[in-house]
């Protein structure tokens, strides 16, 4: 984009006011061919790179069958290579090693556009926040509008993220997946959100 001005302070004033829309990511413009722009003046030439957007792995739902207290040494191995069939059931634990899963086959995916960094909710609570692409989000409205009481867990790696039980219909087009320590906080969000 050519940006032409007949003084040499306008001219840097542009400039400066385009920086600082791409930095702060005010601007709507959107690249299709090429993800850089470049801002042209009598007295500059300046070339900004815009990272591509990450996509996520699709979030597999699978409805539990059956949970029960174990220790680490009785949690399944599992192999991200080799995943469990979308149409088998999957046994597994949770990420700490804690609960052991029976699960059924997959109810659906969930196309994630955002995972946000873990946030503190208090003492002892982290909270990771899933944003959901607007058709999984209509999905998942009507799923847990019917399927009150369902004990489902979200899966990555073939392991469970989180197994809550639905309690009334979600709209928002969001998910929350809690922990108690950040460490545990972080790994959640960093699977979460594993690259496609």
């Amino acid at each position: 984009m050519a940006v032409s001005t007949t003084g040499a302070i306008p001219a840097r004033l542009t400039t400066v006011l385009l920086l600082g829309a791409v930095i702060c990511g005010c601007h709507s413009t959107r690249h299709q061919a090429s993800p850089t722009t470049s801002t042209t003046t009598a007295a500059t030439t300046t070339t900004l790179s815009v990272a591509p957007a990450v996509k996520i792995q699709p979030l597999p739902v699978r409805q539990v069958q059956k949970s029960q207290p174990t220790m680490s040494d009785k949690c399944p191995a599992t192999n991200p290579n080799s995943p469990v069939l979308p149409t088998n059931l999957l046994v597994t634990c949770d990420l700490a090693r804690t609960t052991l899963y029976t699960l059924g086959p997959e109810t659906m995916q969930l196309v994630l556009t955002h995972v946000d960094a873990p946030k503190s909710l208090t003492s002892g609570f982290y909270e990771v926040n899933l944003t959901m692409d607007p058709s999984s989000a209509a999905a998942w409205a009507a799923f847990t509008a019917a399927h009150p009481q369902a004990h489902v867990a979200f899966i990555r790696d073939d392991l469970v993220l989180e197994a809550p039980i639905i309690e009334e219909q979600v709209t928002s087009g969001k998910i929350a997946l809690t922990t108690q320590t950040p460490q545990a906080a972080d790994q959640l969000a960093q699977l979460a959100g594993q690259p496609a």
